[in-house]
């Protein structure tokens, strides 16, 4: 028997007796490597508190940004978001047969916190306010008596010389913060008993009112005139005026609710007769009285103010769930006490945030990509970081090894130290999160991924380490069975990318299937988020493959240049790429890319939407003069103007339909090419075949398909100005105004043979596009413009793209692009740290060799540049394919409030960027790379062993 001592090097071998196997020696020695590797093992922690900042800070932002949009949605929705509840107050007799009943004026006074009280509790959550009054529809003034003509008839008895009005009217308006004072007169008392209008013979006194200044200027009234006014159910009123009032606080936000009571309207309607009306505001005591014995209740409003910043994506669905009930069934809202009358609500609340979810999912989805992704570099940055502290450790690993330590045991201690880095990063971040974002959640699915790579890395990366440095395992001596074995790990590896790849296109398949538009989610939707990261990894598994191409391309000019540079040159081409770099570098410049390419494709989707909402430069949804197009004109703009209709009736033959009559003049094909509409001829043929038509012609008409279905019958025309006007379909109306009109469908038709018709009541021209340089400064700057109906292109783009959900997509976007520049040049320093111990020897002995120090930069570059150039490639390719992949599910559309989804467009300056800054961190791990080997000794590097 030999007397030679065998020792079991397997991997399932421990320490041996004596070694580190305690507990204590454990610690001991995981404390020691923690101490003499300190910096890298605190800067893996600051890495892992870093991504843990951006694991709990990124869906915090993706939250806050929804929440905000949710608010910012209310707010452009402006008055039209507030719920408007009506009912009718006054005439508490009536009997809702012969007369209608309404709300006494005193259980009106309360109604509003009623209301409030009554709403569901989502709504009632957002109430900021509320305010209530009373406006009647305008009653005419049937004639009108001056105090001259009134003494006269009381003296003699004769018959009362009335002047006649017709066009004028009265409103009556109510309210308790309606205060008034007296200008000259009296104030109104209280008006005649009711029982004097059952008297037969009596003479029923008139109601006294008070009306301000400007209404009597305008209906050319004043004090002692007496007025009798009329409802539509033949029911009359006498009205004196004993007073003149004006506003005891004319700036009182009440004073909005009653515009004509200071600003009465005078519409002049050229040869029919103008329209005059004013309000008259009245106290509770009179306001009983009049609509009493007028046998009519007035429509008395609470107007409920929500506010916006008390809004969430979660509040957001259900307010508009209850909302929409309550259009259906408010009989609640005014409570027992009020029982029997007809309450209406009316409100744009629920309109303004329908549309919203699916914004704020197409957000959400947006923001998933990228945040998802941001994290994903994190975690392989984290990886290498594990790598670098292990190239470290390579030496005393292959010394436990030696030594007969297991894989396991290996393990044990690499976990142990992961853990402890894990706890101190993640702890760091938390702290760090907490300061900067003090309303994050502590936990989420993207900080587990953070935790689990953190704790995980070091310890598979040590283990495939040590099992690699001994295995154990015996090689064939025959070489058809090591090629057999080399087979067969080839086709392990080939399955493995395979299957990369095929999971990858499973994933954007089911994706684009599933629809992310149509899913409700909360916080970053891990499906989406994986299929970028899965993308850029079956990317990376292309990209290794592809890899030998160019580099045997640059070997076989490598072996034909002379001196070191070549040498150097042939040596890394022969080596293969490292994998985890590659991964990290090609997420982060795909992530890069594929935001860039979301936020240009959006800005140039709002470009075009911005044409298909307004319709041009400028639109204007009221009357335009003739003056006034002359002066635009004069300035060199193109003017079209128009009659709109909306829900036109139509008579096909036989039947009917509705349709948004669209009738502009001739300059309107000309509006439409400027605002990039290239195929206008249908157009243009409906114009030209307008030309020289009969009065009793057809005029020709363009309409939508599901009108050219129905139109089978000789004789079709359109209901205007009280008349039907014969139309002839000639064709597809294929330049339908869907962004900025209603429908479909539509019926197009020129102008001037419509306004040449013999109408029975007055058409007013109610549309006008203005495009050119400079439209939105002429039209700020004509005078007579309602600017109220003036929608400019310009201002319509800011609204969309200073907006909240839009704003915090593109915060998040360039957030992102910083974060992965950032992390990239950690990947790629922690690259250049990992190979410099490697480096410094090929250096030390190409020295040796004669090559001077001046080719260290090169070295590095030859290392470097093939891996970013092919990270480049793969990054630039990635982000292409996430974008094209998975625009489908990203909600362009929504996001550029456009009609259909925007086509992909670049950002070459954005692009130049990225590339410059990818150029800038190659150099600057170079420098690195310079600035570590330029104090290095020959006999220091060449150490034999490499054990100091």
């Amino acid at each position: 028997m030999s007397d030679t001592m065998m020792i079991d090097v397997s991997p399932t071998a421990g320490p041996p007796s004596g070694g580190n196997g305690t507990l204590g020696a454990l610690g001991l020695l995981v404390r020691r490597r923690m101490w003499r590797d300190r910096w890298l093992v605190l800067s893996s922690a600051v890495i892992v508190a870093l991504s843990t900042v951006l694991a709990l800070a990124g869906p915090e932002l993706v939250s806050r940004t929804i929440d905000d949009g949710a608010a910012d949605a209310v707010t452009a929705a402006g008055p039209a978001a507030d719920i408007f509840v009506t009912v009718p107050v006054g005439n508490p007799g009536g009997d809702n047969v012969s007369s209608i009943r309404g709300v006494p004026v005193e259980a009106f006074a309360g109604l509003g916190q009623t209301v409030v009280d009554n709403l569901p509790p989502n709504t009632n959550s957002i109430v900021e306010s509320y305010d209530s009054w009373v406006l009647s529809s305008q009653v005419p003034i049937g004639w009108s008596a001056t105090p001259r003509a009134i003494e006269k008839h009381e003296e003699d008895g004769g018959e009362l010389d009335e002047d006649g009005r017709v066009g004028d009217f009265f409103q009556f308006g109510f309210s308790d913060e309606a205060e008034v004072t007296l200008v000259e007169g009296k104030l109104p008392g209280p008006p005649p008993p009711a029982s004097d209008s059952t008297v037969p013979g009596a003479v029923i006194p008139p109601t006294e009112i008070a009306i301000s200044k400007e209404v009597a200027d305008a209906l050319e009234l004043g004090i002692g005139y007496r007025t009798q006014v009329t409802t539509s159910v033949g029911e009359s009123l006498i009205l004196e005026i004993v007073g003149i009032v004006e506003p005891k606080d004319p700036d009182a936000a009440v004073w909005a609710r009653f515009p004509e009571f200071t600003n009465p309207l005078v519409a002049d309607r050229g040869a029919g007769p103008g329209i005059r009306r004013g309000t008259v505001m009245t106290s509770a005591e009179t306001f009983t009285g009049v609509t009493g014995a007028l046998r009519t209740p007035f429509a008395g409003t609470v107007r409920i103010q929500v506010d916006p910043d008390a809004l969430t994506l979660d509040l957001a669905n259900a307010v508009a769930k209850e909302v929409k009930g309550l259009s259906t069934d408010a009989k609640d809202l005014t409570g027992e006490d009020i029982q029997g009358v007809n309450v209406v609500v009316k409100t744009g609340l629920d309109e303004a945030l329908a549309e919203y979810p699916a914004r704020a999912r197409a957000a959400l989805a947006q923001m998933s990509v990228i945040i998802a992704g941001v994290v994903s570099v994190a975690a392989v940055v984290i990886a290498l970081m594990a790598a670098l502290v292990l190239t470290r450790r390579q030496n005393d690993i292959a010394l436990e090894r030696a030594r007969g330590s297991s894989v396991a045991a290996i393990a044990l201690r690499l976990l142990i130290e992961s853990l402890l880095v894990t706890v101190l990063g993640l702890a760091a971040g938390v702290a760090v999160t907490v300061v900067v974002a003090p309303q994050a959640p502590l936990s989420s699915g993207l900080l587990r991924v953070v935790a689990l790579v953190a704790a995980l890395s070091s310890p598979v990366l040590g283990t495939l380490q040590a099992r690699s440095m001994w295995t154990g395992r015996r090689e064939a001596a025959n070489r058809q069975d090591r090629a057999k074995v080399a087979k067969a790990r080839a086709a392990r590896r080939l399955t493995l990318e395979a299957l990369t790849i095929v999971v990858a296109i499973a994933a954007v398949v089911s994706l684009r299937g599933r629809s992310v538009l149509q899913t409700v989610t909360q916080g970053i939707d891990p499906f989406l988020a994986a299929a970028p990261v899965l993308i850029a990894l079956a990317i990376v598994v292309i990209v290794v493959r592809l890899y030998p191409i160019p580099m045997a391309v640059i070997q076989f000019f490598a072996k034909r240049t002379r001196g070191v540079a070549g040498v150097i040159s042939l040596a890394k081409a022969r080596e293969r790429i490292p994998v985890l770099p590659l991964l990290g570098l090609t997420l982060a410049i795909a992530i890069a890319v594929s935001g860039g390419l979301l936020v240009s494709t959006v800005h140039a989707g709002q470009e075009q939407a911005s044409w298909d909402r307004v319709g041009a430069d400028v639109r204007i949804d009221s009357e335009v003069t003739d003056e006034q197009v002359a002066a635009l004109e004069a300035e060199g703009l193109v003017v079209s103007r128009g009659l709109i209709k909306p829900e036109a009736t139509v008579s096909l033959g036989s039947d009917y339909s509705r349709a948004n009559l669209i009738a502009m003049d001739e300059n309107y094909p000309t509006i439409l090419q400027m605002a990039g509409k290239q195929d206008v001829s249908a157009l243009q043929k409906m114009y030209a075949a307008a030309e020289g038509l009969a009065a009793t012609d057809p005029i020709p008409a363009l309409a939508s398909q599901s009108l050219i279905d129905i139109d089978v019958h000789d004789t079709s025309s359109v209901y205007v100005g009280r008349i039907y006007i014969p139309f002839d379909v000639i064709g597809l109306a294929d330049t339908s105004p869907d962004g900025w009109s209603d429908g479909p469908p539509y019926l197009e038709m020129p102008l001037e043979p419509i306004m040449k018709t013999d109408f029975d009541e007055p058409v007013i021209l109610n549309v006008a596009f203005v495009s050119g340089d400079g439209a939105a400064e002429a039209v700020t700057s004509l005078s007579g413009v309602d600017q109220s109906t003036v929608t400019t292109r310009e201002a319509w783009l800011a609204s969309v793209q200073e907006s909240a959900l839009i704003g915090g997509v593109e915060r998040a976007i360039f957030i992102a692009v910083l974060a992965v520049g950032l992390l990239a040049a950690v990947a790629l320093l922690v690259t250049v740290l990992r190979g410099v111990r490697e480096r410094g020897r090929a250096l030390s002995m190409l020295r040796t060799q004669g090559m001077g120090t001046g080719y260290g930069w090169w070295l590095a570059l030859a290392e470097l540049a093939p891996l970013t150039l092919a990270a480049v490639f793969g990054g630039a390719a990635a982000g292409l394919a996430i974008m094209w992949l998975l625009a489908d599910t990203l909600g362009l559309k929504l996001l550029s409030g456009g009609l259909s989804d925007p086509p992909l467009t670049a950002d070459w300056t954005f692009l130049a960027v990225v590339g410059g800054g990818i150029v800038v961190l190659l150099f600057f791990a170079v420098a690195i790379e310079v600035l570590t080997h330029r104090r290095n000794k020959l006999s220091e590097v060449l150490r034999w062993g490499e054990s100091r």
